[in-house]
């Protein structure tokens, strides 16, 4: 089993637990459930993916306010409808307490399968192709390269990065 189709498992799993948690009628403990449900799957899509996701009080407050709070806000305003409000709100606030966590992970996942623009390999090639591009200025102002030489090199070594 690949990693992309574990993490469409952890996912698929965690949008259900989200939207389920989401359906306890209990005030607060549906947020509360929801944004647990949120953080657990962040974390394990770190580890599926070899990294290690730190979220401190601050970032849960803030999963929670944008994983949970906002869909039970939404759903609210659709319980001024007479009669189907109720029902109607309470199906809108499971169907976007999912929709966020899936949001939410494919965003996350997008984040950890690409390379870290920071990492010490990319660093390293940017500083070989910058000492290549030096290298090849200096050939050119000494005219040991000729100006169609060095623009193609140049760009040879633009495309490399």
């Amino acid at each position: 089993m690949t990693i992309q189709s574990r993490a469409e498992e952890l996912i698929s799993n965690h949008v259900a637990g989200a939207a389920a948690a989401a359906a306890i009628p209990i005030p607060l403990v549906d947020l509360v459930a929801v944004t647990a449900v949120q953080l657990s799957m962040m974390r394990k899509l770190g580890r599926l993916y070899g990294a290690q996701i730190g979220v401190d009080a601050a970032g849960a407050v803030g999963v929670g306010l944008l994983g949970a709070l906002l869909p039970r806000v939404a759903a609210s305003a659709l319980k001024i409808l007479p009669g189907i409000g109720t029902i109607g709100g309470a199906v809108a606030q499971c169907a976007l307490s999912g929709a966020t966590t899936w949001a939410l992970a494919q965003s996350l996942r997008d984040r950890l399968e690409r390379p870290a623009l920071g990492s010490h390999a990319q660093a390293q090639a940017c500083s070989d192709v910058a000492r290549s591009l030096a290298r090849a200025d200096r050939l050119r102002r000494r005219g040991l390269l000729t100006e169609e030489e060095y623009m193609r090199t140049r760009a040879e070594l633009l495309e490399a990065l």
